[in-house]
């Protein structure tokens, strides 16, 4: 390729020290505590400066696979979050805004919610699973331009940054309350049972 590069980009790969997953972000600056020589295998390991807004500094962030969202929830919805999070660090609302709607969307006619509207469906939904917080399901259904009587995905104007940013922090919780806590309850009761059953094996039960 014959181009000149007009700005350097530092591309930074990052370890979770929680879930030892890696995220990959670009920046303009250099962020890094040191610049390191490549350590083992190639790899250059450091540790961005302290006291720096990381955030501020960094202007695409991606996850190399899924870790952010758990792998239960629906994959096509877990698809969509991640581009209209990437689109939103990017700045480009519209991209981000179609995809937030479409994944509210897929959840929608994944769980089979019922009704003539979005607030009718919203309602529907609440009522599959009413453990999860109210509050979540007040600000999905009082989403500005998602009040059409036919819920659809496309044709919407673009939201702006402040408003997606709730909109996908809250349907991020609703996901988890839907398809994580859930599954997470149920094989914690499997691993009880799974030791009960060993000491009832034994001839031994706990008083």
């Amino acid at each position: 390729f014959n181009w000149t590069a007009t700005k350097r980009c530092a591309c930074y790969f990052v370890r979770c020290r929680s879930c030892e997953n890696t995220s990959m972000h670009l920046s303009f600056e250099e962020l890094r505590e040191t610049d390191s020589r490549p350590g083992y295998a190639g790899h250059h390991l450091s540790h961005f400066r302290a006291g720096v807004d990381i955030d501020s500094k960094i202007f695409y962030s991606v996850p190399i696979s899924f870790f952010v969202m758990d792998e239960r929830i629906p994959r096509v919805i877990r698809e969509l979050i991640t581009e209209a999070e990437g689109s939103l660090k990017m700045n480009f609302l519209t991209g981000a805004s179609a995809c937030t709607r479409k994944a509210i969307y897929k959840l929608l006619v994944h769980e089979r919610a019922e009704g003539d509207d979005y607030q009718e469906r919203i309602k529907s939904l609440k009522g599959k699973h009413p453990g999860v917080d109210d509050t979540a399901y007040d600000v999905l259904a009082h989403i500005q331009d998602m009040t059409s009587d036919k819920v659809h995905e496309q044709s919407w104007p673009k939201w702006d940054a402040a408003n997606l940013k709730l909109i996908i922090g809250t349907l991020r919780m609703v996901l988890h309350e839907i398809y994580v806590v859930p599954a997470e309850r149920a094989d914690r009761a499997k691993r009880i049972l799974e030791l009960r059953a060993k000491v009832t094996e034994k001839g031994s039960t706990p008083e």
